[in-house]
């Protein structure tokens, strides 16, 4: 090869390289959408009261939040699972939940987005607040509404 005469073979090469790359880059970045297999996610919401009682208490169903719900709340000592819903939503999808001071708790699935690490990104409403979310599956969140001198938790888990 001469001085300043391109090598096309691994020029084309290195081309093929980086448009793959960058096609990858591309795709991953994207989020994923609903097809015809079904984008779908699935969702464990978990309706826990926590109220003062005399000595601390942790129901056994909810023994898995236990250190969450501790530091929680300093005042509420006792804890009990009052109701799970395990959903399967679909992208756009939206359920509802009733609460038991009769609120309504939507879930809404807005997209899968690719890794790493995968994310569920979803829309969770309640009486005057709407907050989105970005979970990776397997993870969880919580959410207090007050009720009375009670306490309403909201633990929303996305299924691995």
């Amino acid at each position: 090869m001469r001085h300043g005469t391109p090598n096309f073979n691994g020029g084309r090469r290195h081309l093929l390289t980086v448009v793959g790359v960058c096609l990858a880059a591309a795709v991953l970045s994207q989020p994923l959408t609903a097809h015809a297999d079904g984008g779908t996610a699935g969702f464990t919401i978990r309706i826990i009261e926590g109220s003062k009682g005399a000595a601390p208490k942790v129901d056994a169903k909810v023994a898995d939040l236990k250190r969450e719900l501790e530091t929680l709340h300093q005042e509420f000592n006792s804890f009990s699972l009052v109701a799970s819903h395990p959903l399967r939503l679909g992208v756009g999808q939206r359920q509802a939940v009733k609460l038991p001071d009769g609120a309504d708790l939507a879930v809404q699935l807005l997209e899968l987005v690719a890794g790493p690490p995968p994310r569920v990104r979803h829309q969770l409403e309640l009486p005057k607040s709407r907050t989105v979310r970005s979970v990776a599956p397997g993870g969880r969140t919580l959410d207090v509404r007050p009720w009375g001198d009670k306490l309403i938790i909201i633990c929303t888990a996305v299924d691995k």
